[in-house]
């Protein structure tokens, strides 16, 4: 047997595995992938939250049923536990409805309401903001909407509403979403919030593969607060952003909040979705 010397040691290019495609059809296909794992990590960072809050609303329902139950003659009592037990199961079903939408496939549809896919990505979330003393005001036309794929804007409106919340949940404040169409065929949607703001050096490089502002958890988190980051989660809305050729930037200082500008082409109304 010949001695390995290393260095005869030459090793050999990386091979892309042949899926029936070319280079470029398997690049496309593993960002697909990329995006979906993305999608399904968001909600495993949710389901400690989304699992409180579900509890929170069966709960109430329980509590009327065994009541209910206990006083068999009582029938206003009655009514009230099946409009609760109504109420309740509503509720939830929305909000496992928005997820299971969200850890789906990619839809056909190239154009997104704003409003629409707004209120899922917020059903999605599951925790009412307002129980962390944070603000929503959504300032945008009933009929705004934008040429990205409605799972795609879902996601990266998603992202950005959950590191604003994270940076507002310690001390409460306003969360800002935005919407401006301009003559020249595109929108501008803006998400600021209020809190601490990024430190200066980071602001710059956000975007960028395992950049991250937030801090990771520490033991005594509880588990809503437990979203320290990976810094995948805004390299990937970069690239969502830009395959429906728009662009993503963001500003921010220090004690004065953070600003993320959203410029999209502008979508007709009959052709925009939700997800």
């Amino acid at each position: 047997m010949p001695e390995f010397s290393p260095a005869s040691f030459k090793p050999s290019p990386p091979r892309i595995a042949d899926h029936g495609g070319n280079a470029q059809d398997e690049i496309t296909r593993l960002r697909e992938e990329l995006e979906h794992s993305h999608r399904l990590a968001m909600l495993g960072t949710l389901a400690a939250g989304i699992a409180h809050e579900i509890n929170n609303i069966l709960t109430p329902v329980l509590a009327y049923a065994q009541l209910a139950c206990a006083n068999a003659n009582d029938r206003q009592l009655h009514t009230k536990a099946l409009e609760k037990a109504i109420h309740g199961v509503q509720t939830a079903t929305q909000i496992t409805q928005a997820m299971l939408g969200f850890a789906g496939t990619p839809e056909e549809s190239e154009s997104a309401n704003l409003n629409a896919v707004l209120q899922l990505a917020i059903e999605c979330i599951g925790r009412d903001p307002a129980k962390d003393r944070i603000t929503v005001t959504v300032k945008a036309r009933p009929d705004t909407c934008v040429r990205m794929r409605p799972l795609a804007l879902q996601q990266v409106l998603m992202n950005l509403i959950l590191n604003a919340c994270a940076a507002l949940r310690s001390r409460g404040g306003e969360l800002v979403i935005e919407a401006i169409e301009h003559k020249n065929g595109s929108t501008t949607i803006r998400i600021s919030d209020s809190g601490p703001g990024i430190p200066a050096e980071i602001v710059g490089r956000l975007f960028e593969p395992f950049v991250t502002s937030r801090q990771r958890p520490g033991k005594l988190d509880r588990p809503s607060n437990r979203q320290g980051g990976t810094g995948l989660g805004l390299a990937i809305c970069k690239q969502l952003v830009e395959a429906a050729s728009g662009t993503i930037s963001a500003s921010s200082e220090p004690g004065k909040g953070t600003i993320f500008t959203i410029i999209l082409p502008t979508a007709r109304m009959q052709h925009a979705k939700a997800s």
